[in-house]
């Protein structure tokens, strides 16, 4: 293999212009693959993030209007699927503020302050103040707390529709990316809420969040049929934003196409490439096998000159797609300077898919290793 290997450098070295154009047009090919890969990953996340503005995947209410005993509910659901990451009690009741002489309706949410974080992403939306960590302490949106002329630490009163007023200090402002949503949700503990609300201990709804997503029918389904209470409605994100649960898995069918053709579009061209090198190196074959060299290790020399063009031009690749990351979100942005998408680099999916890259492209010299294999020195001799 040793033998094999050097000879396989070797003509690689000889023919250094080829070896060139070879390992760029795999670095393109790769550098394209993996990064539309990343940037539909990026897509689906951003489009995800904006369904309702959250990443709620399934809500389920009840027809009563409001749920009891939901301690043990809460405790069923979690044990349907462990694919489901949170199951989060809320309380959601209209009201209205009066602040400055001005009298605002609002819908007020209430939550346990630690599912914030994982299903609207909380640390990273507000953009002022802190969360809210106690009874009496509420997060503002930023179109209303622009509107209303709201700052950190000013109090307001909150009064519901019968006329019950309940005082809550601003200790934050968020941006969910979503005008409607910014403008009328006040975020407080779920305390504070039911205070509100004059709920007693009942909540309206529960908004889950799960590790997959797109499986988030069957996991609706599955948590339908093993509690069995006909007062739970539960609705899962795809059946509630049908236009976009489309768009998302066609934009991700498409990208896996395009995935797919680039990789082809590669591996076609290394094996174009060294089949000409088999007839280009007829001589030099027969000549090693004249010598002694096995039929095996003849072969063997073009399925290492494409490991090592596979494996050289992948790492390009890698470092292209970088580039690529680096200038797409400095460069293709909105208005306010953020990222049209924001692409993460996801090191497993850049694993894998070099991995696949190097793979094929090995594969793509088993023809050109065969008829190396097939060559004989007296055909050589007599072909001239």
């Amino acid at each position: 293999m040793l033998t094999s290997f050097k000879i396989a450098s070797r003509f690689l070295r000889k023919s250094k212009i080829q070896t060139l154009i070879i390992i760029m047009g795999i670095a393109i090919g790769v550098s394209v693959q993996i990064f539309i890969g990343l940037l539909s990953q990026g897509l689906d996340k951003s489009l995800l993030s904006k369904v309702a503005g959250s990443f709620v995947h399934i809500n389920i209410t009840s027809s009563k209007g409001s749920i009891e005993s939901w301690e043990d509910i809460e405790r069923k659901i979690k044990a349907v699927d462990k694919n489901i990451n949170i199951v989060s009690p809320v309380i959601e009741h209209n009201a209205f503020i009066n602040t400055n002489n001005k009298k605002q309706n609002i819908q007020v949410r209430g939550f346990l302050p630690q599912d914030l974080n994982t299903l609207y992403d909380m640390k990273n939306k507000i953009y002022e103040g802190k969360m809210i960590s106690k009874s009496g302490q509420a997060l503002i949106g930023k179109d209303l707390g622009d509107k209303l002329g709201l700052k950190i630490g000013d109090k307001i009163n909150v009064v519901n529709f019968q006329g019950k007023n309940v005082e809550v200090i601003v200790v934050g402002f968020y941006n969910l990316g979503a005008v409607k949503l910014n403008s009328i949700w006040v975020i407080t503990d779920l305390k504070t809420a039911q205070d509100i609300a004059d709920s007693g201990n009942k909540i309206t709804s529960f908004e889950l969040s799960t590790n997959d997503a797109y499986n988030a029918d069957n996991i609706a389904n599955n948590i339908k049929n093993s509690i069995k209470n006909n007062d739970l409605k539960i609705e899962n994100w795809k059946d509630q934003n049908k236009l976009i649960a489309s768009a998302i898995i066609g934009q991700k069918i498409c990208s896996v196409i395009i995935q797919f053709f680039v990789l082809l579009a590669s591996v076609l061209s290394i094996m174009s490439i060294l089949n000409i090198s088999v007839v280009q190196k007829y001589k030099q074959i027969g000549i090693l096998k004249a010598m002694g060299i096995k039929d095996g290790s003849a072969a063997l020399i073009f399925l290492l000159q494409a490991f090592i063009l596979g494996l050289v031009g992948t790492a390009v690749g890698v470092l292209l797609t970088l580039l690529y990351i680096k200038g797409f979100n400095r460069y293709i942005v909105t208005s306010d300077g953020k990222p049209i998408v924001d692409i993460i680099i996801n090191n497993r999916f850049i694993i894998i898919s070099s991995l696949i890259a190097v793979a094929a492209s090995t594969l793509a010299a088993v023809f050109p290793a065969i008829k190396s294999l097939k060559l004989t020195p007296v055909e050589v001799i007599k072909n001239g």
